[in-house]
């Protein structure tokens, strides 16, 4: 008999889901001015087969608040969408994705062991200066003033988190972090919600539906986590638990490591002369900046938060695709600033100009 946790699970995921996806509608069609980036450059529908497959994907999302037996349809779906397009895998989708998958196969000791490594390995990832010195307090900006209180709390916060993670693998802490996990919800939503920094709405439910997930899954539960209970675990074991230690050596994406917030990330700027911004669709001109009086700049992450109402997928392959885009109307210049890896003695930024970019294409 599947365990009666994966109902309150099941549902709040997938209505975290559908909502996820309403707020971010434009990442889903294929009609825009901000580029798809296909896993195989082949790989593109035309605009009304788009809104199919986005109907289709909500709809079936809507049938899974009611039934499990819809889940294969939408995994089907999610993932022909996000082979379409490689900024669909926001770090909340592919958590709703494998967590909705776990349910379909009966597994919450699988999405018991996905929750919680995304805590710890979330909390890993925001130990960098980026995150104590900008992201935090700016979190707490709304709140508080009092920087050497915001700075004490900017260091423990990353350390907090990935605690949680761990002690909800623990019978015996299990509930307090339960409770610290739900704390810990509540000040992002404030933070970020529309009584603090009301900013990037689409993750506002993805933290009530983590916060319903944990509860559901860990709240007064005896479960044995780590206990084999079939080859789904593995799965998320591998996914969630592994691979996102490789992303600090560059060798696992970013978004795919609980790394949304550590600030430690790509960032790609796109630079052209002025002359050539009317050669551009109307809808890439509002995000030109003026730089210079010759040069005029594309910031990829407000193109990506304006349009999509998503940040941009921050890899080097998805910002050289949208270069290549805008190479087919002007020249341009692709600066991407590296994030800091283990294995890397210092940040590194590349340029790639139109030329390099055509040429790799074709030498592919």
């Amino acid at each position: 008999m599947p365990d009666p946790r994966l109902i309150p699970l099941r549902i709040a995921i997938a209505c975290g889901a559908i909502l996820g996806m309403v707020l971010s509608y434009h990442l889903w069609l294929s009609a825009r001015t901000y580029p798809l980036t296909p896993v195989l450059p082949f790989l593109k529908v035309p605009g009304p087969i788009g809104v199919v497959l986005f109907g289709a994907a909500l709809l079936a999302l809507a049938i899974c608040v009611m039934t499990p037996r819809f889940i294969p349809v939408f995994a089907a779906l999610g993932a022909i969408l996000a082979i379409l397009d490689q900024s669909r895998l926001q770090p909340w989708f592919y958590e709703y994705f494998f967590l909705l998958l776990g349910v379909a196969f009966a597994a919450p000791n699988a999405c018991r062991l996905l929750v919680a490594t995304v805590y710890f390995w979330s909390g890993i990832q925001k130990i960098n200066p980026g995150f104590v010195n900008d992201v935090f307090p700016w979190m707490l900006e709304p709140f508080m003033k009092n920087q050497s209180i915001v700075h004490s709390l900017a260091v423990a916060a990353p350390f907090i988190e990935a605690a949680i993670g761990l002690a909800l693998l623990h019978k015996a802490s299990r509930n307090a972090a339960v409770m610290a996990a739900l704390a810990m919800h509540v000040f992002i939503l404030l933070s970020i919600g529309p009584f603090g920094q009301n900013s990037n709405t689409v993750v506002w439910p993805w933290n009530i539906a983590m916060a319903a997930a944990v509860w559901a899954l860990f709240w007064k539960s005896d479960a044995r986590v780590l206990k084999y209970e079939g080859w789904f675990q593995m799965v998320a074991l591998a996914l969630f638990a592994v691979a996102p230690l490789l992303s600090f050596f560059g060798y696992w994406d970013h978004y795919l490591s609980a790394a949304m917030y550590s600030s430690n990330r790509n960032e790609a700027t796109i630079y052209f002369n002025d002359k050539l911004l009317d050669k551009f669709p109307d809808g890439v001109q509002d995000y030109a900046r003026v730089e210079t009086p010759e040069i005029d700049s594309i910031d990829v992450s407000e193109w990506s938060s304006g349009e999509l109402n998503v940040p941009p997928y921050p890899e080097e392959r998805v910002y050289k695709n949208i270069a290549r885009h805008l190479c087919e109307y002007a020249d341009v210049t692709l600066s991407i600033k590296g994030k800091a890896l283990v294995n890397s003695k210092s940040i590194t930024t590349k340029s790639f100009t139109c030329a390099s970019l055509l040429m790799r294409v074709k030498a592919e």
